[in-house]
C-alpha cells in the first residue's frame, strides 16, 4: 500500500503527525516516510523510499543493525508486534537519538500481508533527563560515601583516603586528573599535594611544587576570592589567562574545574579536575555537589593541620623549639635499639653559671639566653637524622646517628665556639660572656645499646668538662662491658 493510495485527508494527517511513521513492505523496503521521520532522521523520503539502505544509515553498527532488523522480521514472519521497543538511531547529522517503537503487521482487504507499520516517539530528551537524574543520584551517593570515609580519620590516613576519593570522582566523570593544591600564603606559593591520574595520563605532582601564585594569577586570584573556576574549553579562555592557557595546553588539558578549599572564610587551596581526552562541561548540579566535596576536604585538611600541630607541640619544647625531653628519650631509645653496625654519639650540653646569669639579668633574659643557645644547636645540626633537645632547665642534649667519636667532637666544638661567639655578656665570670660545657659519649657497635649507659657516660664527660674549668668539651667512649 503506497502513500498515494491512501485517502488524501487521512494521508495528510499521517504525513504531518508529530510522531515518526513509516511503512515497510515484506522485504523491509520503505514504502512510506512521513515528515517527522524526515525531521528526526535527517533523511528525506526521496532518499529512502523503495529500498532498505536506510537501515545501514540509521544503524551503522552491523551487530546492532542485525539485532534491530531481527525484531522487524519477527513482525513480518510471526506477526509479533512491538510495543515500547527502544532503539538508538544515528541521524544524518551524526547525532544519536533514542526512539520508542510501536509496530504491527499490515494486511490487504483480501488478507494478504502487505508489510508493517512503524510508529516511533523520540524519547531522547526524556532518556537524557533520566540518565542525568540517575547520574546525579549516583554522584550524591558517592559523595555520601566519601564524606563517611573522611569523617574522624586520623592524620596518617588523610592522604590515602584523599587519593582514593579523587580516583572515584575522576573515574565517575571520565576525566584525566583529579587533584588538590595547597597554598602557602606567607610564601606566596602553591604545591600539588594529592593527585590521581587516569591510565596513560602524565602525573605532575613532582613538578608542581612551590609554584609562585603570581605565575598563575588569573586562576589563583579567582580561587583566593572563593570563586569556582569552570573552563569547559581552554581554547576560549580570555586574553588575561594567556599564561594559564599555555600551561593547560602543554598538559593537554581540554577542560577543567577548580573549586576553592575554604576554612574560616579564607581559601587555602583548591580541588581540581582536568579533562584531557575530550572537552567536558560540568552541570550546575554537579558543581554544587563537588563544592560539598571541596568543603569536606577543606575540613579534613584543616583538622589534619591542627592534629599535626598538636602532635608537633607534644614533641617540642615550648620555649626553645627544640625537641622536648619526651621526644629526646624516644629518639635515643630508637637509635640505641637499632640492630645494625653503626656509630652513635650523644652530647650533653650545660650552660655555665646559668643560675647567676638568671638571677642577675632576670628570667626574661634567661629565657632569651636559652633560646639563643637552642638556635645555635639547631643551626649546627643540619642533618635530618640529628636530634637536638632541651633536656631540662639550662641543659641540652643531642643525638647524632652514624657519628663516630671524632665526628661527635667536631660537632660539639662547633656548638661551643658558636655559643662563645654570641658574646652574651656575663660580667661575673672569667670569660665575661655566656659559655657552655659539653660531654660527648660515643659508641660503635652492631648490637642494641642500653640508653642509660650512654647517658651515664655522657653525664660523666660533662662533669669532667665542668671540673676542668668549663667552656670546654670532654669525650668518652662506651665500652661493651659497661652496657
Amino acid at each position: 500500500m503506497a502513500y498515494e493510495d491512501q485517502d488524501p485527508f487521512n494521508a495528510l494527517i499521517v504525513d504531518n503527525a508529530a510522531v515518526w511513521i513509516n511503512l515497510l513492505d515484506v522485504d523491509g523496503r520503505i514504502t512510506f516516510w512521513n515528515r517527522a521521520a524526515e525531521q528526526i532522521s535527517g533523511y528525506s523520503r526521496e532518499e529512502v523510499l523503495g529500498h532498505d539502505r536506510v537501515w545501514e544509515w540509521l544503524y551503522p553498527d552491523p551487530n546492532y543493525r542485525e539485532a534491530v532488523f531481527a525484531r522487524a522480521c519477527q513482525i513480518m514472519e510471526r506477526g509479533q508486534g512491538l510495543q515500547g521497543f527502544e532503539s538508538t538511531i544515528r541521524t544524518r547529522a551524526g547525532e544519536d537519538r533514542t526512539l520508542e517503537w510501536h509496530s504491527e503487521q499490515l494486511f490487504a482487504a483480501d488478507g494478504q500481508l502487505l508489510g508493517a507499520s512503524a510508529v516511533a516517539v523520540d524519547i531522547s530528551d526524556r532518556r537524557r533527563l533520566e540518565a542525568a537524574q540517575d547520574r546525579q543520584y549516583r554522584l550524591q551517593g558517592m559523595i555520601a560515601e566519601i564524606s563517611a570515609a573522611l569523617i574522624n580519620i586520623t592524620a596518617g590516613d588523610v592522604d590515602r583516603v584523599m587519593e582514593e576519593s579523587l580516583a572515584r570522582l575522576g573515574v565517575f566523570f571520565g576525566l584525566g586528573r583529579a587533584y588538590v593544591f595547597r597554598f602557602d600564603l606567607p610564601a606566596h606559593q602553591m604545591s600539588l599535594v594529592n593527585e590521581w591520574c587516569a591510565r596513560g595520563v602524565q602525573p605532575y605532582r613532582e613538578h608542581l611544587q612551590a609554584i609562585p601564585l603570581q605565575e598563575h594569577n588569573w586562576v589563583t586570584s579567582q580561587v583566593l576570592a572563593r570563586k569556582v573556576v569552570h573552563v569547559p574549553d581552554v581554547d576560549e579562555l580570555p586574553a588575561e589567562a594567556a599564561v594559564e592557557q599555555e600551561e593547560f595546553r602543554r598538559e593537554q588539558i581540554r577542560s577543567l574545574l577548580l573549586i576553592p578549599l575554604v576554612s574560616d572564610q579564607n581559601a587555602f587551596g583548591m580541588l581540581g579536575f582536568d579533562a584531557v581526552e575530550a572537552p567536558h562541561c560540568w552541570t550546575d548540579d554537579q558543581i554544587t555537589a563537588l563544592r560539598l566535596v571541596a568543603d569536606m576536604i577543606a575540613g579534613t585538611l584543616a583538622r589534619k593541620q591542627v592534629e599535626q600541630e598538636l602532635a608537633r607541640q607534644a614533641r617540642v619544647d615550648g620555649l626553645t623549639g627544640l625537641a622536648n625531653r619526651r621526644e629526646f628519650d624516644h629518639q635515643l631509645e630508637r637509635e640505641c635499639a637499632a640492630r645494625r653496625e653503626r656509630s652513635l654519639s650523644l652530647l650533653m650540653i650545660d650552660i655555665d653559671h646559668f643560675k647567676p646569669y638568671n638571677d642577675a639579668f632576670g628570667h626574661q633574659a634567661g629565657d632569651d639566653c636559652l633560646r639563643a643557645v637552642a638556635d645555635v644547636i639547631r643551626s649546627v645540626l643540619n642533618r635530618p637524622a640529628d636530634v637536638g633537645a632541651r633536656y631540662g632547665g639550662e641543659e641540652f642534649a643531642c643525638v647524632l646517628a652514624d657519628t663516630n667519636p671524632e665526628g661527635g667532637l667536631r660537632v660539639a666544638e662547633r656548638i661551643r665556639e658558636a655559643v662563645y661567639g654570641l658574646d652574651l655578656k656575663q660580667p661575673d665570670t672569667d670569660e665575661g660572656r655566656v659559655t657552655i660545657s659539653i660531654g660527648v659519649c660515643s659508641v660503635h657497635t652492631r648490637w642494641p645499646v642500653e640508653p642509660r649507659a650512654l647517658l651515664r657516660q655522657a653525664d660523666e664527660a660533662l662533669y669532667r668538662a665542668k671540673r676542668a674549668g668549663r667552656n670546654r668539651v670532654e669525650t668518652l667512649t662506651l665500652p661493651e662491658a659497661s652496657w
